[in-house]
């Protein structure tokens, strides 16, 4: 494994220095899966959209989720 440095927002930066060790490898994890797949990433989210379709996730229900203030 190698370590590398990538530019991010001061936000992104300030979340991941914030995050505990389980969730930093995860998100390890993930950025290996995404360069190492082959589609691009509007590939990849096109492929996530369709699944979500299917699943019977529509427009209004995203908003609805994303809007959620229940807390």
């Amino acid at each position: 494994m190698k370590t590398i440095n990538i530019r991010v927002s001061d936000k992104a930066a300030e979340i991941f220095l914030s995050m505990n060790k389980n969730e930093k490898n995860r998100i390890s994890q993930l950025f290996d899966e995404l360069l190492e797949d082959e589609r691009t990433l509007f590939q990849v989210m096109d492929d996530i959209s369709e699944y979500a379709k299917k699943q019977g996730l529509t427009p209004e229900k995203l908003d609805e989720i994303l809007t959620d203030d229940s807390e």
